[in-house]
């Protein structure tokens, strides 16, 4: 099957390069996020863990499709916060649950509530997440 210029616009679409202990940069399209251990795990809590960055990943997509359910119709997102939250499980050690709390200072009627629920519910990560893509890891060398 032939690749979507998307999927080959993005193919190298993110860069991570070592920084230094255990500190990685991300980069893509110029933006920078440094990633971390804290300092009990060895690291120097310079930033977010690739868990937490994991689990923000799925707060900052379902923050975004609420500010633009807002938008379209006519609430205000001021005040909008999604408070993210996980478990890990065992074996395979991993994140088993996360959670989201989305609060809005616009009161919202049931219909309403139904209606950005099922948005929410079908934001890009969670959507990836829930119907997990094809991971290929393969290891080059660089010159």
């Amino acid at each position: 099957m032939a690749q979507s210029s998307t999927a080959k616009k993005e193919e190298d679409a993110i860069k991570v390069a070592w920084l230094g202990g255990l500190r990685l940069q991300a980069e893509a399209r110029g933006h920078r996020i440094v990633v971390d251990q804290p300092q009990e795990d060895g690291g120097e809590d310079k930033g977010m863990t690739p868990v937490e960055l994991f689990v923000a990943s799925l707060g900052t997509c379902i923050g975004f499709y609420a500010v633009r359910f807002c938008q379209r119709h006519g609430l205000s997102s001021e005040g909008l916060q999604v408070r993210m939250s996980w478990d890990y499980a065992e074996q395979p050690h991993r994140i088993g649950v996360m959670s989201a709390k989305v609060d809005l200072r616009e009161k919202l009627d049931t219909a309403m509530k139904d209606r950005l629920q099922k948005v929410l519910e079908g934001c890009t990560v969670q959507n990836s997440i829930s119907m997990s893509p094809k991971i290929s890891v393969q290891i080059g060398e660089r010159s």
